[in-house]
């Protein structure tokens, strides 16, 4: 009986259960690295709401909207008068936007966030307006109180004066709220000194000289008959959204060029309507453009990088295990533990690091770090320097493997797949030969494993 008991603390099941509830324990604190993780995005997420309010939110732009008031006389039926006041509302026939937009990174403490000011020509055309079918033929228009209502979505970021002029003639925009329902909010101009008889009743061209602050994205409503759109920056990696993608594009080191053209069967909005009797087309008429692209954040790479923890101290452990079967050592799992315990600060040192010196020189530094404490302890644990080579070799093995699959991100579950294949068709192969029920037994048929993992005693 008593040979039985001491049995127990050799049998390889036990210690593999072992092993697999110890993984489980270093979860506890992988888990609360991921919380901290979690706290720096939310802080990081506020300074970019910071910057945003200061310098712009993402910003959305339409082209001007000519809008007229109107009276009708109507007759009851005992005589009376009564009369209805509304407006007409007109979208251009053509409408041009050519933007330079000019990147650059705005800071608030360690945390970063991509800005803009767009520096925007807009001009088009707009043809006489064509009542009929508006049910106000009979309508008197009142073109002193019209005005053009100007659509940006966060007009408070506005660089310029901007004025929109008209053979000749400008009229400078003010705060307008919201003329037009279903839009963003609109800056507006007085048309009334702008649009004589003969320019109301033909065809007339207007321009806009626009600067405006912004972060993030730049996008436009296509509100004319035709929409052209063309956007030059800088910045080396754009990202075009919307229901729209360019129709030409060049993209570079130096920075990017686009241009779009939309017509307006594919728009949702009629090019007039009156009485505000708009439909829910407005609310659904969304805009195309192009977002700074950032590539991913040292958060989300980090945060990417915990959930390959569990292979780093699943192999840890499984090596350590593995000099226990064929050398023979016995190993306390207080050593596992604390071999566990460099490994997660791993990721926590990378989180702090890169906040001050970048992803990648931060991974470095994190990784020769965890890699020299285990290393250093190993040398100790398993009374060999050779073998603490071969965890050095397998640890530096694998941060190189991880490095390499958060820069993969196209490529980063295909390769992390095959790692993890790799690494499990390595311990089949170092365990093939050993007879699990007498622990340390080899077939001496097989490759002398031993020989391997043995090395002088310090």
């Amino acid at each position: 009986m008593q040979q039985s008991f001491s049995a127990i603390p050799r049998s390889s099941l036990l210690k593999v259960v072992g092993i697999g509830v110890m993984i489980l324990v270093m979860l506890i604190p992988m888990s609360m690295t991921r919380g901290v993780i979690q706290d720096r995005q939310v802080v990081n997420l506020a300074a970019q709401v910071d910057i945003m309010n200061a310098w712009g939110q993402q910003q959305l732009i339409g082209s001007p909207i000519l809008v007229v008031p109107y009276q009708i006389e109507r007759k009851g039926s005992y005589s009376e008068h009564t009369v209805d006041e509304s407006e007409v509302f007109i979208l251009p026939q053509q409408f041009v936007v050519d933007v330079e937009m000019i990147p650059e990174v705005r800071y608030r403490g360690l945390h970063e966030v991509p800005v803009y000011t767009a520096n925007s020509v807009m001009s088009g055309e707009f043809s006489a307006p064509n009542m009929l079918g508006l049910g106000i033929d009979h309508a008197q228009f009142d073109w002193s109180r019209a005005y053009f209502a100007l659509p940006i979505s966060d007009p408070r970021a506005i660089r310029n004066a901007p004025a929109i002029s008209i053979n000749g003639k400008e009229a400078r925009f003010e705060a307008g709220g919201n003329k037009v329902a279903g839009l963003p909010p609109q800056v507006v101009a007085l048309a009334g000194e702008l649009l004589d008889d003969a320019t109301r009743n033909g065809t007339f061209t207007f321009s806009i000289d626009l600067d405006l602050g912004g972060t993030k994205s730049l996008k436009f409503l296509p509100l004319g008959d035709t929409t052209d759109v063309s956007v030059r920056s800088t910045w080396p990696s754009p990202t075009f959204t919307g229901d729209h993608l360019p129709e030409t594009r060049k993209i570079s080191d130096e920075g990017f060029t686009a241009s779009w053209r939309v017509a307006s069967l594919g728009r949702t909005l009629p090019s007039r309507w009156a009485d505000d009797r708009l439909p829910n087309a407005a609310q659904n008429l969304s805009g195309f453009g192009v977002s700074l692209f950032v590539p991913i954040g040292i958060y989300q790479m980090t945060d990417r990088a915990t959930k390959y923890a569990v292979l780093f101290i699943g192999l840890t452990f499984v090596t350590f295990f593995l000099f226990e079967v064929l050398v023979r050592l016995r190993l306390h799992p207080l050593q596992y533990l604390l071999v566990g315990f460099a490994n997660t600060l791993f990721f926590l040192l990378l989180l702090s690091l890169s906040e001050h010196t970048g992803f990648g020189l931060a991974y470095f530094m994190s990784a020769l770090a965890s890699t020299g404490l285990v290393a250093l302890y190993s040398s100790s644990i398993l009374k060999s320097w050779r073998r603490a080579s071969l965890v050095t070799a397998m640890l530096s093995g694998l941060y190189g493997f991880l490095y390499l699959t958060l820069r993969a991100e196209s490529l980063a579950m295909l390769a992390g797949t095959v790692g993890l294949w790799f690494s499990l068709g390595v311990v089949m192969y170092l365990t093939r030969h050993i007879d699990w029920y007498n622990w340390g037994s080899l077939d001496d048929s097989g490759p002398n494993q031993q020989e391997l993992f043995a090395g002088s005693r310090t």
